[in-house]
């Protein structure tokens, strides 16, 4: 059974935008942005954390997944006027980012379009600008799902349960089965996300194969990349070479980490963003 979202937003567009409000009502805000495939569910399968760490966490479905309406105009800078205009909504001023694997450069992008509202941001395997990393996977690969899954919208939780470790290596199988209730969380966040079509995944290979209209040397918010050893995803050279274009950027390489790094490091993740909101100069982690 799918959880009920926390809230739907309706943006100037009429579009629809979904998000969850999790942790500690009063708590300093961050945002979390899921990657492809994914959901608001895709954070943490335990959301006490995020109260014990004194966040409000606010998970949002990018467009076009879970309860999100697709926009045919989405990039990572649209996505980004997204989370801003509910940040309004939700009476949120300045804010932390948390985001995972392709939810990265929307991130990003808020760092660079809306450096006044974001006090800090910390990225998780975050992906590369592609057409700029020529050592970067093909888009398709990201996927990472199977072919039943590909073809069948609105899949069952037994099937997502399947599809939510399809293609993991053995390290990343071993870190997933570390954390209480993650691979459940990741079937339920991957039935979220094709629950009313695949347009959410489709966006994301476009913009996958589409340059920035950003300019990553303009952001002078602090950014944390945490890239692990065995992602055999977004390596730590991927890490690296967004580190080198981010004048604010720093760059956390976690030894024998994968690509669930997000999962086996969220409480770093939360104390990194959320004690930079209360710092005239960050410094993390």
């Amino acid at each position: 059974m799918i959880p009920a979202p926390g809230g739907t937003l309706s943006l100037a567009s009429g579009r629809r935008l979904s998000f969850d409000d999790a942790g500690d009502p009063s708590g300093r805000p961050v945002f979390f942005l899921h990657g492809c495939p994914g959901s608001r569910l895709s954070r943490h399968p335990d959301d006490a954390i995020a109260g014990r760490a004194g966040v409000r966490l606010i998970s949002v479905d990018r467009p076009g997944y879970g309860n999100s309406d697709a926009d045919p105009a989405s990039d990572e800078v649209t996505q980004a006027d997204d989370v801003v205009a509910l940040a309004d909504h939700l009476g949120v001023d300045r804010f932390a980012v948390i985001a995972w694997s392709s939810g990265g450069p929307t991130a990003l992008a808020l760092a660079a379009e809306h450096p006044n509202r974001i006090g800090a941001v910390a990225i998780a395997a975050g992906q590369p600008e592609l057409l700029a990393d020529p050592g970067a996977q093909s888009p398709a690969a990201f996927a990472r799902m199977s072919s039943e899954f590909v073809a069948a919208p609105g899949i069952s939780y037994e099937l997502a349960m399947e599809a939510a470790v399809e293609g993991w290596d053995d390290a990343s199988l071993a870190e997933l089965t570390s954390v209480d209730g993650a691979h459940e969380r990741l079937a339920l966040s991957l039935a979220a996300a094709v629950e009313h079509g695949l347009s959410g995944v489709e966006g994301d290979l476009r913009a996958m194969a589409t340059p920035w209209r950003f300019d990553l040397a303009s952001i002078s918010v602090p950014v944390v990349l945490w890239y692990g050893t065995k992602d055999p995803i977004y390596p730590p050279d991927v890490g690296r070479a967004l580190a080198a274009r981010i004048p604010s950027a720093r760059l956390e390489i976690v030894d024998g980490a994968t690509h669930l790094v997000v999962y086996t490091h969220w409480m770093k993740l939360l104390d990194c963003v959320a004690q930079q909101l209360d710092l005239e100069e960050p410094s993390c982690p």
